[in-house]
């Protein structure tokens, strides 16, 4: 016989009551309470610990039962099993494996789910989003750690008019906006936000001089634009800001976020590569050789020599690489 506390569903009130086993039903009996159950409308919560274990019944009664040997008893007189989750995490292998499948799954998840996913929300970014992250990203850096060019005026005037006569795989031209800026922390270095902005700063200017291979150098930025990068890197940066923006239409998480993480992202090779190969395509299509970009690259590379501020290099790995693939390119 097996002591248990009952409860109606309909009360606070606690009865005392003793279960059995009657043949396939379970008899409860004490304090004006006489119920014969059968044990297929029973249903059995599962262990946790040594907390009491509940039998619920059909109409919202159930029995809270505090001893658990006495109820596992109970339980095989009548042939009951567990369910199969309450089996495994009671042994002690089952509950290894299980950790170790929760860790590949989220390695996985992290490795290849996550990029897949940022990659299709990215796509999906309404425009007016891009630019509110694009303007407050540029009023957060403006004064700060951007600063005016000191580029001439002639001279941006220029390279804005070579850089919109580039004609893209897609048709048609160069959209997004060309800022030129002067940063002493960023040194060489150029970005892309949101909206398709490109910010090139002088001294990236200054460290390749040559045109053809400034715009090289541009046409890397608008791959990295034409796939949304830099608002796959925002996402992935913060996974409940992607929730907030699609689905409660709350951006705050990620303008908190955008200026550090655009204007130092640090991309995958898988990005890099797109971003390249794009370049290649661009200025194959406007008669030029994808070795500029590797000029443009070495030139930077050789300028950082020893240093400490890697400026573009830093926010765009793995270059001697990246030199060598587009040489052997443009074979």
């Amino acid at each position: 016989m097996l002591t248990a506390e009952y409860f109606d569903g309909h009360s606070t009130r606690v009865r005392v009551v003793n279960l059995e086993a009657d043949g396939q039903f379970l008899s409860i009996a004490g304090e004006d309470i006489e119920r014969h159950i059968p044990f297929g409308e029973v249903k059995v919560d599962e262990r946790l610990g040594r907390a009491p274990r509940r039998l619920h019944f059909s109409d919202g009664a159930f029995c809270a039962v505090r001893d658990l040997r006495g109820l596992d008893a109970l339980l095989s007189s009548v042939a009951h099993r567990d369910g199969w989750v309450d089996r495994l995490q009671r042994r002690a292998r089952s509950a290894l494996i299980s950790l170790v499948a929760v860790v590949v799954l989220a390695f996985a998840g992290y490795v290849w789910v996550l990029p897949w996913a940022v990659a299709w929300a990215a796509a999906k970014v309404p425009a007016v989003v891009s630019r509110q992250l694009s303007m407050e990203t540029l009023r957060a850096l403006d004064g700060n750690i951007l600063l005016p060019s000191r580029i001439p005026l002639h001279r941006q005037q220029a390279l804005s008019a070579k850089i919109r006569a580039l004609r893209l795989p897609a048709g048609g031209d160069p959209e997004g906006e060309l800022l030129f800026r002067r940063s002493l922390q960023l040194g060489a270095n150029a970005f892309t936000l949101p909206d398709g902005t490109i910010v090139i700063l002088d001294d990236l200017i200054n460290v390749i001089e040559e045109d053809r291979q400034i715009l090289a150098t541009i046409a890397h930025e608008l791959g990295h634009a034409h796939g949304h990068h830099g608002l796959q890197l925002l996402l992935q940066g913060s996974v409940v800001g992607t929730f907030l923006a699609f689905y409660v239409g709350d951006v705050s998480s990620l303008l908190a976020v955008a200026p550090a993480t655009l204007v130092h992202a640090s991309y995958s090779r898988k990005l890099e590569e797109q971003a390249d190969a794009y370049a290649a395509t661009v200025l194959r299509l406007n008669g030029m050789s994808p070795t500029l970009l590797a000029d443009a690259l070495k030139k930077l590379a050789d300028s950082h020599r020893g240093g400490g501020d890697m400026g573009y290099l830093s926010t765009h790995p793995a270059i001697d690489e990246r030199i060598r693939h587009l040489r052997e390119t443009s074979r």
